[in-house]
């Protein structure tokens, strides 16, 4: 079983952007808000993908590959 890289995340308020770094490559990328609504979905080609940074609150980012177990963050955005 492979194992994603050190996952890390970094939200940009200036660029208006979370990027996620150290993925599988045909990951998927969920974004959850704290309470279960979806935010976002990504299928990534790359180690890396970003999204759109969405209003203040509390979400889960959680990352999924067929080869690796998951991996899940969770964020506070102000």
């Amino acid at each position: 079983m492979e194992e994603h890289k050190s996952v890390t995340v970094k939200v940009d308020k200036a660029a208006g952007k979370i990027y996620v770094d150290g993925v599988l490559p045909n990951a998927t990328l969920c974004l959850y808000h704290i309470r279960g609504k979806v935010v976002e979905v990504k299928q990534t080609q790359e180690e890396s993908a970003s999204f759109d940074l969405p209003c203040a609150g509390e979400y889960v980012l959680v990352v999924t590959h067929a080869l690796s177990a998951p991996v899940v963050k969770q964020l506070v955005i102000e």
